[in-house]
């Protein structure tokens, strides 16, 4: 019986245990250049990456060391598998986005409706309808632009690597949200305001949050 994508992690977890300090930094830094890598499945990389790992164990276990059995290059080791495995281009990428977007919609919406109950007040609805719309689109060039952050620094052994890691994700994350935000308001904040009922917003939410839900266990399985 084929693994689950969630086995294969589990089994990775326990397994990679068995490997000293050393060997186990060298594997964790392979596995996560793999990880990051959003043109491959996510299942399949599980995969490999399992497969990897036994073929590891096995060379440490006849004294090998994990740095020479990647060939003293554990980027070109991860290149070269990755190059083998079908591209799936954004398929991973549109996966994360679409769930963070419905399970920010569903907050959104539902914290609306709670505030509406209690305050009355009119939507502009150019600026929300724009600021949603922009939204998954901004999410898909943050999640592609941390990743390779991310996947940039694996092998940078620097004293300064989590400073730049650091600093470009925060420039990711507060740029881009903040140009999501504030433009489409200052520009269409007072143009064609419409009162909406605060359960119309609940309804919605709740709707959005129910899809997130399903759509998450039915990924996890």
């Amino acid at each position: 019986m084929a693994r689950t994508t969630k086995q294969l992690i589990d089994e990775n977890n326990e397994k990679r245990k068995q490997l000293n300090e050393e060997d186990l930094e060298v594997y964790e830094d392979f596995l996560l250049y793999v990880r990051t890598d959003l043109r491959v499945s996510e299942h399949e990389t599980e995969v490999i990456l399992m497969d990897v790992l036994d073929h590891l164990l096995e060379a440490v276990s006849h004294g090998s060391s994990a740095i020479e059995f990647f060939g003293h290059d554990v980027k070109g080791h991860a290149d070269e598998i990755l190059e083998e495995l079908p591209n799936e281009s954004n398929k991973a990428v549109m996966k994360m986005v679409m769930m963070g977007v419905s399970y920010f919609y569903s907050i959104y919406f539902i914290v609306s409706g709670i505030v509406g109950i209690f305050v009355d007040f009119k939507t502009p609805l150019i600026s929300t309808l724009l600021f949603l719309i922009l939204v998954p689109i901004g999410g898909f060039f943050i999640i592609k632009m941390l990743f390779n952050i991310i996947q940039r620094y694996i092998f940078d052994k620097s004293q300064y690597k989590k400073f730049k890691e650091t600093a470009y994700a925060g420039l990711v994350v507060g740029v881009i949200p903040a140009i999501l935000i504030l433009v489409p308001h200052i520009i269409f904040k007072d143009m064609m305001r419409v009162y909406i009922p605060w359960w119309i917003y609940l309804v919605i939410g709740i709707a959005i949050y129910s899809v997130y839900k399903i759509s998450k266990k039915n990924g996890q399985n």
